[in-house]
């Protein structure tokens, strides 16, 4: 599955001559966000199986460290311009909100026995952070499709998750630590739809994994180290970081073709989708509250992503066409390398 999303077959764009990604037609859309939303829930329910005997961090570092090995052969491949300069740096900072930025804080609640519903409510919240940011940050006003779609994206993280998030108390100070993925990811998101879509994927992911490995490893250092054992645990391993990079690949991917606010409204589906892939691979039993979850956010994700105007057509409609561009980029946050 990572194969397919790194080139060009599963929607990744391959971009022009001159730089700027080719357009993603409307199938490859729906192709490519069905792929992701499958990949990053069997990569949930992957995860939580393979925490019950690894170690969180320990786990991030092998899953990023063996990221990087394959990535290197995905890009060598697909002979991927590296980004030079402010770029690069660029690159590297979006890349570490969207890898360990997303996942130290998921990790690492996961690995201490917070519920899963909790977990996937908060991150799947995404869609809604990211419009906030994009008002507040890029000065972005959303459409009323816009608005409809991450309403729809709440109600079916709500409905899907708070059954659960109710029968589990343990939330403690895991609410910072997976509210800050939440926060991370959506600015990763944000500045990478902003600042470098003319990065491939690939090579984005593999600068983020790249910046975000000696972090997990430094965290790794600060608990009791459980390494996979046996055959079985290592090729769980091997499967969460192939699913992995085809989910991580793909949704840049996504955000590079149709923008961070459209991609993100993908999020929402994750957790019900998670509920499914949890009953294939836990035994975990499927309830009405995840069904209807699944259908909410299967519906908010085909508005906002069933919408193929341009990005700039969109921008113009809602108000913020050339001003608002200008106005982001006088922002140092998200300011467009050179």
């Amino acid at each position: 599955n990572a194969h397919c999303s790194c080139g060009g077959v599963a929607g990744a764009p391959t971009g022009s001559t001159n730089g700027e990604p080719d357009r993603m037609t409307r199938s490859t859309i729906a192709l490519s966000a069905c792929t992701m939303v499958t990949l990053y829930a069997v990569n949930y329910a992957l995860t939580s199986l393979a925490l019950r005997t690894t170690s969180p961090f320990l786990l991030l570092l092998l899953r990023f460290a063996l990221s990087v090995l394959v990535l290197l052969v995905v890009c060598a491949l697909l002979r991927t311009p590296v980004p030079r300069g402010r770029l690069l740096a660029a690159a590297a900072g979006a890349g570490l909100l969207s890898q360990a930025g997303q996942f130290v804080g998921t990790y690492w609640a996961l690995g201490h026995g917070v519920g899963a519903g909790f977990t996937a409510l908060v991150i799947a919240m995404n869609p809604v952070v990211t419009a906030l940011l994009s008002r507040w940050i890029l000065r972005r006003r959303a459409s009323r499709l816009a608005l409809l779609s991450t309403a729809l994206g709440a109600a079916a993280v709500i409905v899907a998750c708070l059954p659960t998030v109710l029968a589990d108390p343990r939330i403690g100070p895991t609410i910072l630590a997976v509210g800050g993925s939440l926060l991370a990811v959506s600015l990763g998101a944000l500045w990478q739809g902003r600042s470098l879509r003319r990065v491939h994927p690939a090579m984005f992911t593999l600068i983020g994994v790249v910046v975000s490995t000696p972090v997990a490893g430094a965290l790794a250092l600060t608990e009791p180290a459980r390494p996979p054992a046996g055959l079985a645990s290592w090729s769980l391993l091997g499967g969460i970081v192939a699913i992995g990079l085809g989910g991580t690949v793909l949704y840049s991917a996504l955000v590079r073709g149709v923008g961070a606010d459209a991609a993100s409204i993908l999020f929402s589906v994750i957790p019900a989708a998670t509920a499914v892939a949890a009953l294939i691979v836990l035994g975990e039993p499927l309830s009405v509250a995840g069904v209807a979850g699944l259908v909410l956010g299967a519906a908010a994700s085909a508005l906002r992503l069933g919408d193929d105007r341009p990005l700039a057509a969109r921008s113009d409609r809602s108000g913020n066409g050339d001003d608002a561009r200008a106005r982001a980029n006088s922002i140092p946050a998200l300011g467009e390398p050179g």
